[in-house]
């Protein structure tokens, strides 16, 4: 386990996250909250304010090279018309 760091600053709707590892911002009204992480990935937050539920669902990929690395399957073309030697779209 080791040491983490986090300080949100928020201003209305709109939230500055501060964490070792970079800035995230979001924005939204209690319950409903879309953000972009330190990272860069896009999500959506759904819960009810004072209980400390929520639901949050990421949004697209970062960049393609995340893409690949989830999914790395999706760059090969396996179509009948391509030669025996797999090629890199």
């Amino acid at each position: 386990m080791g040491l983490n760091f986090r300080k949100i600053f928020g201003f209305g709707g709109f939230r500055t996250s501060l964490s070792k590892g970079g800035v995230g911002v979001s924005w939204g009204i209690p319950g409903f909250r879309f953000g972009v992480n330190s990272q860069g990935r896009k999500y959506f937050t759904i819960g009810f304010p004072g209980l400390g539920i929520y639901f949050t669902k990421s949004i697209g990929s970062v960049n393609k090279k995340n893409a690949v690395e989830e999914n790395p399957e999706r760059l090969v073309d396996v179509s009948e018309n391509t030669p025996k030697v797999l090629r890199v779209k």
